[in-house]
């Protein structure tokens, strides 16, 4: 029997894709018990009646205080070996379970570990692919090279046995935070399969959110002057200044201040600090030319065209 899985999903007024999300959690190929908890924060819509119709499905709703406050009580209840955070406007892909939960069992050495996700776009048929990766994650990758996606990773239960849970008083950006805590305890990979999708809409908290830079700063600094976490690990001056320059740029496109955007911009062409790591990013999230693809390199064995239908009746598994 394969170790149990807890999935933990925090709602709030997304009844129009929730159904999509426990399906691909229920219907998975797993050989190993499935725990589902939905910590709803009092959703209007028609998200309740949704989750009535899945008895399997452990839900509550009641008033919280913003997603990590309603992540943090479905994880407090979690019985589960191996835990994972899911959006309930996001969805697994086939066999997401499978590849997660095997790659940690071969490589008992990790704590953590991440599939790449797919961009929906909001007509739900328009799609792009991330890369595919496969390296090893610490502290200073998770921050300068590439952050896990909260859609895609399962962790541990020995991980919030020694760091707790997720940070209530940060505005935006506690997963982060977390897997930034973690990971100065623990060791991370990224495992190269899409395994879940991202769904773009016009109500999504990362598309409307407009704290994301001084949660992100505060993210770095409360962990740095942490007496524990600050012997641990610490960004370099320069890691540091290239990072709030990357984010800068990435939260003004965001928020749609060009001024802002235009500013970081400017830093990125005149000082020499800034590292071809940083020009790399700001190419790969559009903000500056992307260098020439080599069209003769061959795409990753693991690339598909993904399945977005999947889930739905006659596909495999229900019952959790």
């Amino acid at each position: 029997m394969k170790p149990s899985i807890s999935i933990i999903i925090p709602s709030f007024n997304q009844g129009r894709f929730i159904a999509r999300t426990l399906l691909s959690i229920l219907r998975q190929d797993y050989d190993g018990k499935i725990e589902v908890i939905v910590s709803d924060g009092g959703s209007t819509d028609e998200t309740l009646d949704v989750l009535k119709k899945y008895p399997q499905v452990r839900w509550w709703s009641e008033k919280d205080h913003g997603i990590a406050d309603a992540t943090n009580k479905g994880l407090s209840v979690a019985h589960g070996e191996l835990l994972a955070i899911q959006s309930s406007d996001d969805f697994y892909f086939q066999n997401a379970f499978r590849y997660t939960a095997e790659h940690l069992l071969q490589n008992t050495d990790l704590a953590i570990a991440s599939g790449c996700d797919v961009y929906v776009q909001p007509d739900g048929v328009t799609f792009s692919c991330s890369a595919l990766d496969d390296h090893r994650v610490d502290a200073r990758s998770l921050l300068m090279r590439r952050v896990f996606p909260q859609h895609c990773t399962f962790f541990r239960r020995e991980v919030i046995d020694r760091i707790g849970l997720l940070n209530v008083d940060l505005a935006e950006g506690a997963e982060i935070d977390f897997w930034y805590r973690a990971l100065h305890h623990f060791a991370g990979a990224f495992i190269p399969r899409h395994t879940a999708a991202y769904q773009l809409h016009a109500q999504q908290r990362t598309q409307t959110g407009k704290r994301w830079l001084e949660s992100l700063k505060k993210i770095v600094e409360s962990n740095e002057n942490d007496p524990a976490l600050g012997e641990l690990f610490r960004l370099s001056d320069d890691d540091r200044f290239n990072l709030y320059t990357r984010w800068q740029a990435i939260t003004a496109a965001i928020s749609g201040s060009q001024t802002d955007l235009n500013a970081a911009l400017i830093v990125v062409s005149r000082d020499d600090r800034i590292t071809q790591e940083t020009r790399d990013c700001l190419a790969l999230h559009g903000l500056l030319p992307k260098p020439a693809k080599d069209k003769t390199a061959p795409r990753h064995a693991n690339h598909a065209v993904p399945d977005f239908n999947w889930w739905r009746e006659g596909r495999g598994r229900i019952a959790a």
